[in-house]
């Protein structure tokens, strides 16, 4: 399961698996559309579901998603989760979860919610910085972000 913060992230990532792991079967769960679409969709099973933290509550709460089996969690952009107020949703998320699984946050921040998340929800956790002072910075003397391929989350759970 991933959480995004926007329909537009989740929507992308979902883009992602499809295009680097077409054999996973995938669903997009966002507010503003219709919600038994994606009802009947999850009762025929799904691999990797993606959504907002809104809707992903919605669908919990109707007994349409049930998170049991989830065996790995992605939160992307969680600082930007706790910049549109998500902060109680992704925890009552996470609260559901079975504690036997792999998680990986990603964050451009690491907000005190976002590090006391992952000391919480995460065992043994490793913080990569990606910004570092001996990256290449550009010419208004920014960072380069450098940006982790969401094939390499399909890698890791074929591998899982």
């Amino acid at each position: 399961m991933v959480l995004a913060p926007t329909r537009e992230l989740a929507k992308q990532v979902e883009r992602e698996f499809m295009e680097s792991a077409p054999m996973l079967s995938t669903i997009c769960v966002y507010g503003g559309v219709s919600i038994s679409t994606q009802q009947r969709q999850l009762q025929r099973g799904v691999d990797i579901a993606v959504g907002t933290p809104g809707r992903i509550i919605d669908l919990i709460d109707r007994g349409s998603l049930n998170l049991q089996d989830v065996r790995f969690l992605v939160l992307d952009e969680a600082d930007q989760m706790l910049a549109v107020g998500f902060e109680e949703d992704v925890e009552r998320i996470l609260e559901q979860l079975p504690k036997k699984r792999q998680g990986m946050l990603f964050s451009a921040t690491m907000p005190a919610w976002v590090k006391n998340l992952s000391r919480k929800y995460l065992r043994d956790p490793l913080t990569i910085d990606l910004v570092h002072p001996c990256f290449p910075k550009t010419h208004g003397g920014q960072n380069v972000h450098w940006m982790l391929s969401m094939w390499w989350l399909c890698v890791i759970i074929n591998l899982g």
